[in-house]
């Protein structure tokens, strides 16, 4: 089996965990950097007798964790959903609500109640997995020069593999924004930076029930802590007080927007970012800092706000 021979498919549920048979001619993902592995206890039998050979375990809970990339792009159109596989359906299972607004974007919120879920479909080449009751989180990598990334990690159901193979899929034809020219400041204050990178970072629970065939009933998003990172750098504190930025954990606006084609770009926004720490370090003579931060909120699930258009 070969590796390039992989499609990923993704499409909502309607229902929990119930399949809504995504097709490859609507929903294919182009992904990269695949991860599919079963998730399971092995249960020890640590019963005393006369001997220090183990006994053979047996399998507990069952569920499955798959984890991919995805290139950042429009949809080609501005504030239009497209025919083909969209990465929204990924942003929507990772609690992120979609607002379609016609002609202008595609906007992606976090939200806390009503979470969506997915079903993922993963051939391996001609090795079939079907995964229900996704949830997940994702990160965001900017580095200059290239395409952004998306790292999805998901967890939901275990069924058990089958042989097939998919029809024709559909992929998306759009080329994604290289990562130049970008517009990228915080509180006004433009940093010389290489590398941006930013997560949901959520929380997904299992739902464990001794009712449940596989023990689990669910896959829940109990809370999530958006942080990031960047690499400015080092400018005297009359261009930007770094420091005391630091020390008063004061809010800061973020915006990083990459992109310059119509339904091909894409922004990320906050109304909330503060320092968490800050490093020293050194690029080609430099001075720069190694700064992390978290992202609050300003009215309430506005912390992280990811807009196409």
């Amino acid at each position: 089996m070969l590796t390039r021979n992989t499609v990923v498919l993704a499409e909502i549920e309607t229902e929990y965990g119930i399949d809504p048979i995504p097709t490859p001619a609507s929903n294919a993902i182009a992904v990269r950097d695949l991860d599919i592995s079963p998730a399971g206890e092995a249960v020890e039998r640590n019963i005393l007798r006369g001997s220090l050979s183990p006994l053979r375990f047996l399998r507990g809970t069952r569920s499955v964790e798959v984890a991919f990339k995805t290139e950042m792009k429009g949809t080609g159109a501005k504030g239009a959903l497209p025919a083909f596989g969209w990465e929204g359906v990924l942003f929507r299972a990772c609690g992120m609500a979609q607002t379609v607004n016609s002609g202008t974007d595609l906007l992606y919120a976090p939200v806390s109640t009503n979470f969506e879920s997915c079903t993922l479909y993963v051939y391996l080449d001609r090795l079939f997995h079907k995964i229900t009751g996704c949830r997940g989180s994702f990160r965001i990598s900017v580095e200059v020069g290239k395409p952004a990334l998306a790292e999805w990690k998901f967890k939901g159901f275990y069924n058990s593999p089958v042989d097939a193979s998919p029809a024709a899929q559909t992929f998306s034809g759009i080329l994604p924004p290289v990562a130049l020219g970008a517009g990228f400041t915080i509180d006004g204050f433009g940093p010389v930076s290489e590398k941006f990178e930013i997560e949901i970072n959520n929380s997904v629970v299992e739902r464990k029930s001794i009712a449940a065939a596989d023990g689990i009933v669910g896959f829940e998003i109990t809370g999530r802590k958006p942080r990031g990172s960047f690499d400015p750098e080092a400018v005297a504190v009359s261009s930007h007080p770094f420091w005391s930025n630091w020390q008063t954990a004061a809010t800061l606006a973020l915006n990083l927007a990459v992109g310059s084609i119509d339904g091909n770009r894409f922004s990320i926004e906050s109304p909330a970012l503060q320092y968490s720490e800050l490093g020293s370090g050194d690029r080609d003579g430099r001075a720069i800092y190694k700064a992390s931060f978290s992202l609050a909120m300003s009215s309430g699930d506005d912390e992280l706000l990811i807009r196409f258009s």
